[in-house]
């Protein structure tokens, strides 16, 4: 049996590269995802080894959920503190210091540099050597506000020298000052290798907290000192809001961060990995089904001399293993070879990361395997059992076929998933929000499953309805006819389009909507501000302070933001000056009123209030990375886009720990003064500041828009190779169909049908395929995208828009893949010989 599956393999090359290339494509996502992420990951974890201090005392962080916004003023310790641990006993040195991301060095041009993903950080010079995470490489160390130092790799990238001037922009101001020295990077923790800037430590604390304090405290341990023992005076000194972790500690946390972050990409493209392999899978189903029909006479013959149905499964199943072998060998050479280019790209960026090996482990080959291999014994299993139930006496008939299962059962399943979908459809439109959202996407998961299993019912008669438009012509009914008479067969093959073009054209409507619903709420949200200024990281209050002496500028209102935590919900937790949300912001009271913010209140809008359990005068506790904070609810508003947050007056916002940073300043424009001009002079005092972007209201909307359009494009570049391997399915179809029908079409040419009547009639056939599949995508993607939409109207997608021309130019599409796809089998089969295919049996 061994012996004859792979003398099948090698007798039907054209099949074999088809599959195999269905396989190694989600193989090789598969292998390539957890081999880089592997890699990097193994790399940035030895930047927490080697730690020169023995004990780290940090703040306790308060705040487990990051909303991801870096606005929050960070916690600190005290000198007091950092005095009393240097006096314990065996203690030999105690070293506070100042670490905080979010900083900029400008190049020589004027503009910030690139930093290829990586936070800019700014810290404070080392006290002791024996603790210090950086190392003095040339020049002296900085005094003063007017001096500073840069690591060596950014210095190199942007030629840097000793003695020149660098523009810095810190959480505090913009600085020019003198380099005075080159350093390394951090050597440890989660800013080791990314851009550095040292200032003396008082500067430091100015520049980047704004009052005295220090983010962590390194010490060193006296020589045969037990570490425990110190560990335990540091703490009954430090109390419950300090952290003391040992050097082996702060590795493991820092390693558990690095896997956390990876895991996290390594799920999305795995996902991806996912589709492909699913889409594929239709793909390999075909195949076999094909093979199992081509070769049913020589499969009962198999039964015929003595062959159990056991052992004809498994010559079919032996084939698929070797499909799927060697497609998983090809896979995951490839997802490596894509790893080693992408490990390559991070080592060439001079951002001294630490160099790693390519991590190639046992579990990431054993999955790749795994994933490859029973995914392809999955799809030929069916196939296979059919083969075995070949009676031997059809050896003997000329007529012989592959029993088929009635489509009873597929109707009774498919239509089981689309009551389920109903239901859950139904259980979604009671919710609102989030929840709703993800019921909907395991609703349209289903509906696809649902589709797929009921698709065979349906295809035989949305086959002729939709190939009717193109006329009667003989070329044409026979293609039409083709599609129509293996109803399993060209549903299989629609349904791998249909998956890839129902998620395409949901994403294209909810993209649609998310762009409208922007226009629409910024028309609704922004008041009398005429210009605003925002940037990508929150930026010092300085900006602004520029802003207000502008000739032309009547007020300029200040939007601060930080993470914060309810109950274990994320929530964003603005911080507004008097009068925002009266003229530069237009809010909508649903119940309550302003008024209590001068109290320390909170005003909240609708939909969090919801979420959150929330009513006006009750009360509710916040924790933000300073600690938790009682709060009062003192109106509630209608969803705002500009605020969709927590809302607090700016000194309730401070207390809460929020930073003295702005996230986006409205500017109102002095009556009788042109705007344009004053956008202007504000751009131009505003040159220290160039990753600050000055605009007006519509520009401002689609700087609000750009992120959907990237997010966007990133999913439509991965959903292609799904629709590749959709296009591979039709193309295997069509040559498998034409190696099946080599006599019928013998005859069509025998009787005078000519070669291009019959590539027009595979075209056809092609065509019916392919916009069977586009056609029943777009359904369920529109449907699905619309309902999401109506799920969300308080979450922001507030605008039900449905591009008709861009899903127009999709169905066009699709036919022209169905003509693409049917080039080269229509070209064999236009070369078959007349005599030899009336011959064929």
């Amino acid at each position: 049996m061994l012996k004859l599956g792979l003398r099948s393999v090698l007798a039907h090359r054209l099949r074999f590269v088809l599959c195999t290339v269905a396989v190694l494509l989600g193989v090789a996502f598969v292998g390539g995802a957890l081999i880089f992420t592997d890699t990097l990951s193994a790399a940035l974890k030895k930047n927490f080894a080697g730690s020169p201090s023995d004990i780290t005392v940090t703040p306790v962080e308060n705040l487990k959920h990051n909303a991801g916004l870096s606005n929050a003023r960070p916690a600190t310790l005290t000198s007091d503190l950092a005095n009393q641990i240097a006096n314990l006993p065996g203690v030999a040195s105690s070293d506070p210091q100042v670490l905080v991301p979010g900083a900029q060095i400008l190049g020589t041009d004027g503009k910030p540099t690139e930093a290829f993903g990586l936070p800019t950080y700014a810290t404070g010079w080392p006290h002791d050597p024996r603790t210090a995470n950086l190392k003095l490489l040339a020049g002296q160390p900085p005094q003063g506000q007017e001096q500073l130092a840069l690591d060596q790799s950014t210095a190199k990238r942007e030629g840097y020298e000793v003695g020149d001037q660098v523009k810095v922009v810190t959480p505090g101001k913009a600085v020019t000052a003198t380099m005075t020295a080159i350093t390394t990077p951090n050597l440890t923790g989660a800013s080791a290798g990314a851009p550095l800037i040292t200032f003396d430590s008082v500067t430091a604390q100015r520049l980047l907290l704004g009052s005295p304090g220090w983010t962590s405290i390194t010490v060193a341990v006296q020589p045969g000192q037990d570490v425990q023992t110190v560990i335990q005076a540091i703490s009954k000194v430090a109390g419950k809001d300090v952290s003391v972790r040992t050097a082996a500690q702060v590795s493991a946390d820092g390693e558990s961060a690095v896997d956390n972050t990876f895991g996290g990409f390594s799920a999305v493209l795995l996902l991806f990995a996912g589709l492909a392999l699913f889409v594929g899978t239709f793909l390999i189903v075909n195949t076999f089904s094909m093979l199992v029909a081509q070769r049913s006479r020589e499969l009962a013959m198999l039964r015929a001399i003595g062959a159990s149905r056991g052992q004809v499964t498994s010559t079919v199943m032996i084939e698929a293993l070797i499909i799927g072998a060697i497609g998983s060998t090809l896979g995951l050479l490839i997802g490596a070879g894509v790893a080693a280019a992408l490990q390559a790209f991070y080592q060439s960026l001079d951002l001294a990361i630490p160099g790693s090996s390519l991590q190639i482990s046992a579990p990431t080959v054993i999955a790749c395997y795994l994933v490859g291999i029973g995914v392809t014994l999955f799809a030929a299993l069916p196939a296979a059992r059919r083969a075995g139930k070949l009676p031997p006496v059809a050896a003997m008939r000329d007529d012989v076929s592959v029993p088929e299962r009635s489509l009873l059962l597929r109707l009774i399943i498919g239509s089981f998933l689309l009551l389920m979908t109903a239901f859950l459809v139904a259980i979604a439109f009671t919710l609102q929000g989030l929840p709703a959202a993800i019921l909907l996407g395991l609703g349209a998961g289903l509906a696809l499953l649902g589709v797929v299993m009921t698709s065979p019912l349906i295809s035989r008669y949305a086959v002729r309805g939709l190939m009717a438009p193109f006329g009667r012509k003989a070329p044409i009914t026979l293609g039409r006819r083709n599609a129509a008479r293996n109803p399993r067969r060209t549903a299989a093959t629609a349904s791998a389009l249909m998956i890839s073009v129902a998620l395409v054209s949901g994403l294209v409507v909810i993209a649609a909507s998310a762009k409208a619903s922007v226009n629409r709420n910024l028309q609704d949200a922004i008041g009398t501000a005429e210009l605003l200024v925002s940037g990508d990281e929150p930026f010092s209050s300085e900006v602004g302070d520029k802003i207000a002496k502008v000739p032309g500028v009547a007020a300029v209102h200040r939007v601060r933001q930080m993470p914060g935590d309810i109950d274990g919900h994320r929530v964003t937790v603005a911080g507004i000056d008097d009068g925002t949300i009266d003229g530069p912001i237009t809010t909508r009271f649903v119940s309550g009123s302003a008024d209590g913010l001068e109290d320390g209140e909170a005003v909240i809008p609708r939909n969090l209030a919801k979420q959150l359990d929330l009513v006006v005068a009750k009360k509710f506790e916040l924790t933000t990375t300073s600690g938790k904070q009682t709060l009062q609810v003192a109106g509630i508003i209608a969803p705002n886009r500009q605020l969709n947050a927590i809302i607090l007056a700016q000194p309730a916002f401070a207390k809460a720990g929020g930073a003295s940073t702005d996230n986006t300043l409205y500017v109102d424009v002095a009556d009788g003064t042109n705007s344009g001009q004053v956008k202007l002079a504000v751009a131009a005092a505003l040159t220290d500041y160039p990753a600050v972007a000055v605009r007006d209201q519509q520009a401002f909307a689609k700087s609000q828009q750009q992120p959907i359009d990237m997010v966007l494009a990133v999913i439509a570049m991965l959903l292609t190779l799904a629709i590749i391997i959709a296009v591979l399915g039709i193309v295997n179809t069509l040559a498998l169909g034409v190696i099946e029908r080599t006599r019928e079409i013998g005859l069509l040419r025998a009787i005078g049908m000519d070669r291009p009547q019959l590539r027009r009639m595979l075209q056809v056939e092609a065509i019916a395929i392919a916009l069977l599949g586009a056609l029943l995508g777009l359904l369920v993607g529109v449907l699905f995208a619309a309902a999401i939409q109506h799920v969300m109207t308080e979450d922001g997608l507030s605008v039900l828009d449905i591009p008709v021309f861009q899903l127009l130019i999709a169905v066009v599409v699709a036919g022209v893949v169905g003509v693409l796809a049917a080039v080269w089998p229509s070209r064999r089969a236009a070369k078959l010989d007349v005599l030899r295919a009336i011959a064929a049996e």
